[in-house]
């Protein structure tokens, strides 16, 4: 097994800005419906908003694609496990890839304060054979 890291930090002043100005139409762009709706009920939805941004910046970092065209954003969702705690839900495109390169688990953990949102995701891949290795390039 080895691992690969993604960071990210993001302005809380700047992600409330644009759902300010892009509405409904950001947030859908961005969010899937269930992170949109778990950030509405929260007292300060900005600061959950730009946690959400900041994780799914990081889990793109960890896995290392190069598609073409914009990324698919609602492809990486951030839910909850059954404790609580954020998890992270792949689809469509963004889950073919992270399959390909063996990524079994990615862990991720979101904090915030008043002026930043910060995240740290954390991917497991399956070691590959010194074969695939050479045959991959």
């Amino acid at each position: 097994m080895t691992a690969a890291a993604g960071t990210d930090i993001v302005s809380v002043s700047r992600v409330s800005g644009l759902i300010s100005r892009g509405g409904t139409r950001f947030l859908e762009r961005w969010f899937t419906a269930d992170e949109i709706a778990y950030c509405n009920a929260k007292s300060q939805p900005s600061l959950h908003f730009a946690a959400r941004l900041a994780a799914k910046e990081a889990v793109f970092k960890v896995l290392h694609t190069s598609g073409e065209g914009p990324i698919p954003w609602r492809s990486i969702e951030i839910t909850h496990d059954r404790l609580g705690a954020p998890d992270v839900r792949l689809s469509g495109s963004l889950l073919e890839a992270a399959t390909s390169a063996g990524i079994g688990t990615i862990a991720v953990s979101l904090s915030h304060c008043d002026d930043y949102a910060t995240a740290v995701a954390i991917a497991e891949r399956e070691a590959r054979s010194t074969a695939e290795v050479v045959s991959s390039g």
